[in-house]
């Protein structure tokens, strides 16, 4: 057994730095797996606003909220838990910035919104300041959200 070593398609062998990562017989699905997340602090989809007509039931019935960073768009579930989307539009603004704030905002749902809530679909969209602002800022806006939203879902 050496380790570093990828296997050619004539059967040789060839040292590679890929192949050191991987297993010993250097196929992609020996590659390690990251480690998931907690099934009490995942974000399963049962939990996402998902499909267009259920964003847009909430944007034509839910309340609005608006803070610094985030509007917040909520109104009373047919389902037992919560759902919440995100929505992050572009503002000219390129792709890694967006994709930086979606995933800011989907950990903030996921660890401190979520177990909060109660039966309520929440709609989140960024407003152009949120690109600019640090984790901690959205962090008390998600907060302000989540005591607005939980009055909503009793």
């Amino acid at each position: 057994m050496v380790l570093g070593c990828g296997w050619l398609l004539n059967g040789d062998v060839k040292f590679s730095a890929g192949a050191a990562k991987r297993d010993v017989n250097g196929l992609p699905s020996s590659y390690r797996r990251s480690t998931p997340a907690p099934k009490s602090l995942g974000f399963p989809r049962s939990k996402r606003l998902t499909s267009e007509s259920d964003l847009g039931a909430v944007r034509r019935t839910g309340k609005r909220m608006q803070t610094e960073r985030l509007e917040a768009r909520a109104s009373a579930s047919l389902f037992f838990h919560p759902r919440v989307g995100i929505v992050v539009p572009k503002h000219r603004h390129k792709v890694v910035a967006r994709n930086r704030v979606k995933r800011r905002l989907r950990e903030l749902v996921r660890t401190t919104l979520l177990p909060e809530l109660g039966r309520v679909d929440l709609l989140i969209r960024a407003k152009p300041e949120a690109y600019a602002s640090t984790f901690k800022q959205l962090t008390t806006d998600i907060a302000q959200i989540g005591e607005w939203a939980s009055q909503i879902g009793r």
